[in-house]
């Protein structure tokens, strides 16, 4: 008797629920129409202010035009008229000749110009490294680490400033860094 009784509970529940699907209708979902939001300040516009002359800068007067250089009259020129010998310029004191500025090469495998870069230090120590670079950076080298493992699966921390076009910017860096850290530089290709 019992289990007829939870039968029919569980039938009777059901069909309330059923009832009301199918009868009432999906339910009315209301929207909230009053907000929170304030309304808007009303604000005064400022009145327009008309710019005023600084008292304590000067008049600055607008600066004349130079003077045209005067044009030869073509038409006396053509007449036969004998023209005045144009100043000779005053002799220059030479200046030894500039080697004419090289275009990079560019690497035709990488296709990347072809450039220097100077190795300061290997460190096994990736901290050391890092403050190498910050000292190299702080006297305005553009200094940067890299990692480089050996042939015994050990990995160093490379720190090189660079890279440059030029070899003989590169070879002035590298003397400069021996000088200021007081330690042996290598010159190498760049290898991006």
């Amino acid at each position: 008797m019992k289990q007829r009784l939870v039968g029919a509970l569980v039938l009777v529940s059901g069909g309330v629920v059923l009832w009301s699907i199918l009868f009432t209708g999906p339910a009315a979902y209301k929207v909230d129409r009053n907000t929170q939001i304030p309304p808007a300040p009303e604000m005064e516009e400022p009145a327009p202010v008309a710019p005023q002359r600084p008292s304590h800068i000067a008049e600055v007067e607008p600066e004349k035009p130079l003077p045209e250089p005067p044009v030869p009259d073509i038409a006396a020129a053509s007449v036969g008229e004998p023209e005045e010998p144009a100043p000779e310029p005053e002799p220059k004191a030479e200046e030894p000749p500039q080697p004419a500025a090289k275009a990079p090469i560019v690497n035709d495998s990488t296709g990347v110009a072809n450039a220097w870069i100077v190795q300061v230090a290997s460190f096994s120590n990736e901290s050391n490294a890092k403050k190498l670079k910050e000292r190299l950076q702080a006297k305005g080298y553009k200094a940067y680490v890299k990692a480089a493992p050996t042939k015994s699966g050990k990995v160093l921390q490379r720190v090189f400033v660079g890279p440059e076009l030029k070899k003989a910017v590169a070879e002035r860096q590298k003397k400069e860094i021996e000088e200021a850290f007081k330690l042996k530089a290598l010159l190498h290709e760049f290898e991006p």
